[in-house]
């Protein structure tokens, strides 16, 4: 198997453990240097963490199944889950295992399509500063940035999940003290925007926390995203 391409296709079968020992051991080897074969096996693994173990030649069918719905490249993950949704399936192939292979596809697909629409936000700033926000431990994923225009109230573009209920995201403006000034809440998910409602003066800090859905006058948990100056 060659490495000059990223093994998407193949980290289901990798997660699933039914993949020839030379060709886990390329992808091993691959994943160890590569952060986005990390991050996707990552989520196939976590859609497949709850599968009770099946014996090995049911996890090869799958395996065999999945690699059957495989396209050209360049198509796009709605077209591959559609090909492999279509296939027919084996009536001793477990159903519960079916879906969570397309669960795990569905959860890389998305997170593709969320990556690429923050950076598109991004792009789109037509003038200001764009400060980013660090991702704080345990949230290697989160990502946002404080867009600071040269007219207007400066407001951030922010990938995160939807909050859980009765919970929301806010944003607080860091000034010197510290004193940390609430600036605006959303319930939203994915990729969204949050205009701060607090002003934001030279040289403050951003960070956003999960806090109850009316907000909080001060955080009351650690912050997913923060950046110490803008």
């Amino acid at each position: 198997m060659t490495m000059d391409r990223h093994p998407t296709e193949d980290l289901p079968a990798y997660a699933l453990g039914a993949l020839e020992e030379s060709e886990r051991e390329s992808i091993t080897t691959h994943v160890a240097k590569c952060e986005q074969c990390t991050r996707e096996l990552a989520a196939f693994e976590d859609a497949l963490e709850t599968t009770v173990n099946p014996p090995r030649d049911l996890r090869t069918r799958i395996v065999l199944r999945h690699r059957g719905a495989r396209v050209v490249g360049g198509v796009g993950w709605p077209e591959r889950l559609r090909a492999f949704f279509l296939r027919p399936v084996p009536l001793f192939v477990p159903a519960v295992l079916a879906v969570l292979v397309l669960i795990a596809f569905a959860v890389v697909g998305t997170s593709r399509q969320q990556t690429d629409a923050y950076a598109n936000a991004l792009a789109g700033v037509a003038d200001g500063r764009v400060v980013a926000l660090a991702p704080q431990e345990g949230n290697p994923d989160a990502r946002a940035a404080i867009v600071i225009p040269a007219r207007g109230q400066p407001y951030l573009v922010v990938r995160l999940p939807a909050p859980p209920s009765g919970k929301a995201w806010e944003a607080w403006v860091l000034k010197p003290g510290p004193v940390a000034v609430p600036a605006g809440t959303s319930q939203d998910g994915g990729v969204f925007t949050l205009v701060l409602t607090s002003p934001l003066g030279a040289g403050n800090g951003i960070a956003i926390t999960l806090e109850p859905i009316a907000g909080s006058a001060q955080p009351t948990t650690r912050p997913v995203l923060a950046v110490d100056r803008t």
